[in-house]
């Protein structure tokens, strides 16, 4: 197979129509970066002009690349042009609604006419509201008939101008929502993409299609589901929210989801660009069609997950999708900083999976069945760690045991012993890993002395100040450290952070 060089493009903006069905072009496949759909369309090759692709948004050869099956010298450029296309059923539709639209107008202009009437036949009443004459030609019964006759005449057309004003109204709204369904199955303009074939020309045609624009892109929405029972275990579901626009909607295809930018590659996999006489064109392809662009062999970058049945893209179509789970040994660990919240964190760590999971900052994090929200996934080594917010069912309480507390001056230094209590409780049904850090005041002109028996366990990191306790609590259990350490600094000094 040979990719056939596109030299030139054609345009044409005459009001040609397409019908989905007007041409034998379906989708071989679809693959969706991170910021393009790159579509492969498959045809019966026919002498002479021969319709190879359609495309919304692709306009420039370059986005262009047809491959022939036969191992034969370049064909000629591919030729784009303009038509309204419908996509399947979408004339009938179209044709309905447009009809209806139609019939909506004129009822709502016959009742525009008909309050048009009514106000009318109030301005003349409103005009005849004085009766003249004497006695002698008018008899005062005919001046109360007329009046009686008057008003009820009025009444009759104000109550008919309020019912006429509200049908109105709603007439309106119908009409607007029925000329929005019109538009929306208005036909849109496509490139209709040839290719100039010889007599005798037989077999399949093969086009890829870059579809710039129109926000076309996929984004990971992975979601994780922590059993955080006896044995907790982290599912992850990778799932994709996918935008394409694609003159299609005829049937299912396959889509593969990259994860990568399409706009990042320096060159296609599958085709080396050339510079010809001024105009981008394509050399022989540096492998195959058929190991570069249609087999799982493909060598597109970024991770890729295929999805064969079940996905029919259209024009503007968005959607939710699977790309399959994947289950993981989690490792929970319950962290808390008492001196800076009274809460208790919980962190997840996991093995990086060995089936591949989207590069993303964040997915959504559920515990139980309960929505957490957002979390960050920072990965250190081989492991995915996420901070999983605050464990509701973990308790910590931290307080200054006075008691135990002194200050002393002796000459320009003051010294402080200070003593503290925490307490850990795990109140929930499964038992957990603990850490607890503690920080100590920092200042370059403080002195601390701590003493290692008086951390009750804990131990000092002293490029951090940081006094750590790891420790296991069953279920229901609580646990109660104690420590204490001695500061020492000038009279006039203030310590940041002590208390």
């Amino acid at each position: 197979m040979q990719a056939l060089r596109l030299v030139s493009v054609v345009l044409s903006t005459a009001a040609i129509f397409c019908c989905a069905h007007s041409h034998a072009q379906t989708i071989d496949r679809v693959d969706v970066f991170r910021d393009a759909a790159v579509v492969t369309w498959r045809t019966q090759a026919r002498p002479g002009p021969c319709p190879v692709a359609r495309s919304f948004h692709a306009v420039m050869p370059s986005d262009v690349l047809v491959f022939d099956e036969a191992d034969a010298p370049p064909r000629g450029g591919a030729q784009g042009e303009e038509v309204k296309w419908f996509d399947t059923g979408g004339e009938a539709r179209f044709e309905a609604a447009d009809k209806a639209l139609k019939s909506a107008r004129l009822e709502l202009e016959l009742k525009r006419a008909q309050l048009e009437l009514v106000e009318e036949d109030l301005a003349l009443l409103r005009a005849n509201r004085k009766v003249g004459g004497t006695s002698e030609s008018l008899l005062v019964e005919d001046l109360e008939l007329m009046a009686d006759w008057m008003h009820e005449e009025a009444k009759d057309r104000l109550f008919r101008r309020v019912e006429l004003k509200a049908e109105i109204e709603d007439e309106e709204k119908e009409y607007n929502e029925m000329r929005e369904a019109r538009d929306a199955a208005a036909p849109r303009s496509v490139f209709r993409w040839s290719v100039d074939l010889p007599a005798g020309a037989s077999g399949e045609v093969w086009t890829q299609v870059v579809e710039w624009g129109g926000q076309q892109r996929w984004t990971p929405a992975d979601v994780l589901s922590l059993n955080s029972g006896a044995s907790p275990e982290l599912t992850w579901h990778r799932r994709a929210d996918v935008l394409v626009d694609l003159p299609w909607g005829q049937g299912e295809v396959s889509m593969r989801f990259h994860d990568a930018d399409y706009a990042g590659l320096s060159e296609r996999p599958d085709a080396r660009p050339l510079i010809l006489d001024g105009a981008v064109a394509y050399g022989a392809p540096r492998k195959s069609y058929e190991a570069a662009a249609r087999t799982d062999a493909s060598t597109w970058p970024g991770v890729g997950w295929t999805v064969e049945r079940g996905l029919n893209p259209g024009a503007m179509w968005r959607k939710s999708i699977s790309l399959g789970d994947v289950a993981s040994p989690v490792q929970v660990r319950h962290h808390a900083v008492p001196a800076q919240h009274a809460a208790v964190n919980m962190r997840l760590s996991i093995p990086r999976p060995s089936e591949p999971v989207a590069a993303a900052e964040q997915a959504l994090l559920m515990v139980d069945g309960r929505p957490v929200g957002k979390v960050w996934l920072t990965e250190r080594g081989d492991s995915i760690v996420m901070d999983a917010g605050v464990a509701r069912d973990w308790t910590v309480v931290r307080a200054r045991e006075a008691a135990l507390c002194s200050k002393s001056v002796l000459g320009g230094k003051v010294k402080h012993h200070r003593a503290y209590r925490i307490t850990v409780t795990n109140r929930s049904a499964a038992d957990g890993d603990f850490v607890l850090d503690e920080p100590l005041p920092v200042s370059r002109t403080a002195e601390i002395e701590v003493i290692p028996e008086s951390l009750d366990g804990g131990t000092l990191d002293e490029a951090s100040g940081i006094l750590r306790w790891t420790f296991a609590l069953a279920a229901g259990q609580s646990r109660t450290v104690q420590f204490s350490y001695d500061l020492s600094h000038g009279k006039d000094q203030v310590i940041p952070g002590f208390e």
